[in-house]
């Protein structure tokens, strides 16, 4: 008799969870939270660098002494060169961004600014 009795309830958890199982994978849920990596994406007030290699650069004001890109978006000055430049090191990032960019050279896919100073301008 408890034999039967205990049988009778293992079968019926297992009914149980099978009908539970059986609609829970009726609905399935996906749940995409985007990453942010913070190396991706640089952005200070001015940014004074030798270089910086990205996707995409965005100032209201570039200089620089050469800029190769595929597209550039803004009004071009043709300048003799900057001379005096203390930046420092390379950036290569996703996308850069910032007030004001002053850059020996630039190597990007897109370059966007409402006014680039460049001395030597490669579109590809």
């Amino acid at each position: 008799m408890r034999g039967r009795a205990l049988f009778t309830g293992v079968a019926g958890g297992l009914l149980a969870l099978t009908v539970a199982v059986a609609g829970a994978s009726a609905q399935v849920l996906r749940i995409e939270v985007p990453m942010r990596n913070p190396s991706n994406l640089v952005v200070p007030e001015t940014l004074q660098v030798d270089g910086i290699t990205a996707r995409e650069v965005r100032a209201h004001a570039i200089y620089a002494n050469r800029i190769d890109a595929a597209r550039v978006h803004g009004v071009i000055h043709q300048i003799s060169g900057l001379t005096s430049l203390y930046g420092h090191g390379q950036i290569q990032a996703t996308d850069v961004a910032a007030s004001t960019i002053y850059a020996d050279t630039i190597n990007a896919n897109v370059v966007v600014a409402d006014a680039v100073y460049v001395r030597d301008l490669r579109v590809q």
